[in-house]
């Protein structure tokens, strides 16, 4: 079994450096094998080759894949998902992750061994479990974040899951391979940081195993400023809610619709 590593990135150039040392210093301890893969997202600095080079230097797997510019978090998602079906096997794992450095790859084991014990078809590294914190991130951000979590809870709950933004995560195969045989072109459909939690409530349909981590978030060690543009990130989760909350009612609906006329088919044969 491998543990496939999926990175997007957008002019990480200064974070690559101490996070690949990072993954060096995993697969020196670890009995994990590791395979990285980069999707570098149209940087415009040299996130390309600085992957290339500290992959070299310290014997790191890695596969590159390049955009011709910038599409997004939701695509370069994409773009590693699919790039992991055709390099693995089955059996395989796949981590999503921060290229910012901000996201301990030591977690990794952790994650990865408790998947493969129970059996999980999701991993989440999460801020809101014991012993979990966040450090060096805005109180604004801060109170987003949980409201997001209770508001995600309470809405659209699935079993097991309190960090639905989240994007540090596990994923078994087979149901990688489930959520593109039963989407198909419509299982990307977020652009942005939201692509997370949409691929979280697409995932629910198949009733997934999860499990979370706790995880220490250290935003005080990301090199270069954040990338998310909060409003729009707000507002595209909110959108992404309501979209959501709109389609279980429409098919409790249905449902509902469906069992009224088998009662009124009954009581015309009565």
């Amino acid at each position: 079994m491998t543990l496939f590593i999926l990175l997007p990135a957008y002019n990480e150039q200064e974070s690559i450096p101490p996070l690949f040392q990072r993954f060096h210093f995993l697969q020196n301890v670890s009995n994990i094998d590791i395979q990285l893969i980069l999707v570098d997202d149209g940087s415009t600095d040299t996130t390309a080759q600085a992957a290339l080079e500290q992959s070299q230097l310290l014997g790191l797997s890695l596969k590159l894949v390049q955009h011709s510019k910038n599409a997004g978090l939701g695509q370069a998602i994409k773009t590693g998902f699919i790039t992991f079906l055709e390099v693995s096997q089955e059996g395989d794992f796949l981590a999503t992750m921060d290229c910012d450095n901000t996201q301990p790859p030591e977690l990794l084991m952790k994650m990865y061994e408790t998947t493969v014990a129970g059996g999980y078809d999701i991993a989440i590294a999460s801020r809101y479990q014991k012993g979990s914190k966040v450090v060096g991130l805005s109180a604004l951000r801060l109170l987003m974040s949980y409201g997001a979590s209770w508001l995600f809870r309470i809405a659209v709950p699935i079993s097991g899951v309190k960090d639905y933004t989240s994007g540090y995560r596990i994923y078994n195969r087979s149901l990688l391979i489930n959520l593109f045989e039963y989407y198909r072109n419509n299982l990307f459909t977020e652009k942005g940081f939201a692509c997370m939690v949409d691929l979280l409530l697409k995932a629910k349909v198949f009733k997934p195993k999860v499990i979370e981590v706790p995880m220490v978030l250290r935003y005080d060690q990301k090199p270069s400023a954040s990338k998310m543009k909060v409003v729009k990130t707000v507002a595209q989760t909110l959108k992404l809610l309501s979209k959501n909350l709109l389609f279980v009612e429409k098919a409790n609906n249905l449902g509902k619709a469906y069992k009224n006329k088998e009662r009124e088919q009954l009581i015309n044969k009565a």
